[in-house]
């Protein structure tokens, strides 16, 4: 099975079975995967919405026009929105706040905004895990759906052994 590894601000469509890594700090990832065909993609999101002056080749850099970009690209294959699942990684406070403040952080952001993004669509995500302190090793396999997870111990630093973490 292929191996790709995802960087922030990108996304992965895949139509052959393969594994997509990335490391999530307060970053988010989606997955949606049409159980029928096993296509799938996976996002990597820095920001919560984009800016009116972003560039059409930034658009996977933020929650609301990444997870439409996704969107368009299960359309062209004839794949409704109801039948994806879909999964939500990531948006861990990741940065040391001297103030501690009440105030949203962009880890929090992330993850509203994609849930908000995806329930335009009428969709839920079905399974994942966002928010906490920690940064996280994530590996999607699109053939089968499932998505390992692993929490990383400081900063983002990759494991150095085969993931161990949870299923989802």
């Amino acid at each position: 099975m292929t191996r790709f590894f995802l960087h922030p601000g990108a996304v992965r469509f895949a139509d052959q079975p393969e594994r997509i890594e990335t490391i999530l700090g307060s970053c988010v990832s989606v997955t949606l995967r049409d159980p029928l065909t096993a296509s799938a993609a996976l996002c990597h999101c820095l920001l919560p919405v984009a800016p009116p002056w972003a560039a059409d080749e930034e658009r996977y850099r933020f929650c609301d026009t990444a997870i439409e970009g996704m969107l368009a690209w299960f359309d062209q294959r004839r794949i409704p929105a109801a039948r994806l699942e879909a999964k939500l990684f990531g948006g861990a406070d990741v940065l040391i706040r001297s103030d501690r403040s009440s105030e949203l952080t962009v880890g929090t952001l992330n993850a509203h905004h994609a849930v908000s993004a995806l329930a335009r669509f009428a969709i839920s995500p079905q399974a994942g895990e966002t928010g906490g302190e920690r940064g996280r090793y994530l590996i999607f396999d699109t053939a089968s759906g499932s998505v390992w997870i692993r929490p990383l111990a400081q900063g983002l630093t990759p494991p150095r052994a085969t993931p161990q973490g949870a299923i989802l």
